[in-house]
């Protein structure tokens, strides 16, 4: 059984960056390319949700005792092997797993534009992943 409070806590925070992140979204390209302090907190916010959902999957993971993750993107085909997430869904959080590197690992290298377009066009994708986590556990969520 999944801990309650752990992927409370993590739903909860999930729900608060993609607010934060939809926003950002929502700023003219041109005025997010040009506020430096904006990009910087829309990349820690990407890294803090991406990350969320790592967390929340490998607790799903273990919960259940399936196969170990051999590293982060792997953890989504774990999910994906186990009826918790579709195809579509588990290669586009891989994609997410691999950003997240990029923005820990070779963060002088991410184009702002590239943020952008991820803030436009892929927070869906982390919504979509919370709601399947929270409907598989529902039963686990509501003690």
């Amino acid at each position: 059984m999944v801990d309650k409070i752990k992927l409370d806590r993590h739903i909860s925070n999930l729900k608060h960056y993609l607010e934060e992140l939809s926003d950002w979204a929502n700023v003219d390209e041109t005025e997010f390319l040009d506020k430096k302090v904006l990009r910087a907190a829309a990349e820690r916010y990407l890294q803090m949700a991406i990350e969320t959902c790592i967390n929340m999957g490998n607790h799903v993971i273990a919960t259940n005792s399936w196969r170990n993750p051999e590293d982060y993107s792997d953890i989504f085909k774990v999910l994906e092997e186990n009826g918790v997430i579709d195809h579509k869904l588990t290669e586009s959080l891989i994609k997410m797993a691999r950003f997240r590197n990029r923005l820990v690992h070779l963060y002088w290298d991410i184009e702002p534009k590239m943020i952008y377009r991820i803030l436009k066009d892929s927070l869906p994708d982390i919504k979509e992943f919370a709601r399947a986590i929270v409907l598989k556990h529902s039963d686990d969520l509501k003690g």
